[in-house]
């Protein structure tokens, strides 16, 4: 089903346009039902095209725990790489070659 969605997504963009990614990259322990996707499996769904991917969004576990106290822990933190549990990215479809005749 991915590899279906991804296909669409590209089909409907147009040529050198680009797709905003805002995902998961690491499985949730705790629900079965979220599955991070990693970097890798984001390059071979969309082949060709060029990836820019940065994590963000700091683990909502610590933020539900460090909020009430301190939005500035929180924003601190969440500047921490691996303390953060998705990507934001741009996926820039490739220009199309336009034939000439």
């Amino acid at each position: 089903m991915k590899q279906q969605m991804a296909a669409e997504m590209l089909r409907v963009a147009k040529s050198n346009g680009l797709i905003l990614w805002y995902d998961y990259h690491v499985n949730n322990p705790w629900n079965a039902d979220v599955r991070g996707i990693k970097r890798q499996e984001i390059s071979q769904l969309f082949p060709g095209c060029r990836i820019t991917l940065q994590r963000i969004t700091l683990a909502p576990p610590l933020v539900r725990l460090l909020a009430p106290y301190s939005w500035l822990a929180c924003s601190l933190l969440g500047q921490i790489p691996w303390l953060c549990t998705h990507y934001l990215g741009v996926i820039r479809k490739a220009p199309t070659q336009v034939r000439s005749q």
